[in-house]
């Protein structure tokens, strides 16, 4: 028994640290509403609609950007103006995470932005999780850290 306990400890050991990261986290596992943003010492307690899906290896996230709702398109063809106004505040990426400890790596695979999916992108964060409650905060890109880190407070979705 001890020896065969011994062989589980050094096989787990031996599996490199970054496949050992990557095993999802079941606590992340579901659907998170934003509840509020906290950027630059000023916090948004009624935030625009946001999702932060995770499940299995894979998340999904789609975030209105701006502090008040989109502006609608106006029926027939729309000018740029109205593409850029009704377009522009509003975020949406999804590919692969990774975690090791509250750190949080994701990988976007398909994004609104072409930028955002360029082979090498990565968005990294620390997190926080307590009962249905997550806090995320940026930390940097594969540009750097982030200049201004931002804390997304998000509600499990039963």
């Amino acid at each position: 028994m001890r020896r065969t306990a011994l062989a589980v400890a050094v096989a787990v050991l031996s599996i490199p640290a970054g496949i050992r990261a990557q095993a999802p986290v079941p606590e992340l596992e579901g659907a998170w509403l934003i509840a509020e943003m906290t950027a630059a010492g000023q916090t948004l307690t009624s935030p625009q609609p946001g999702l932060l899906l995770f499940t299995g290896r894979y998340y999904s996230y789609t975030l209105v950007t701006g502090t008040g709702p989109r502006a609608p398109l106006p029926p027939g063809i729309a000018s740029t103006t109205d593409l850029l106004r009704a377009w522009n505040p509003f975020s949406a990426n999804a590919g692969t995470y990774e975690v090791s400890g509250d750190s949080m790596v994701r990988h976007p695979i398909v994004a609104k932005s072409p930028d955002t999916m360029a082979p090498g992108t990565y968005n990294e964060y620390t997190f926080r999780l307590s009962a249905d409650t997550l806090w995320v905060t940026t930390v940097g890109t594969e540009a750097g850290p982030a200049r201004t880190p931002t804390t997304v407070k998000y509600v499990r979705q039963r």
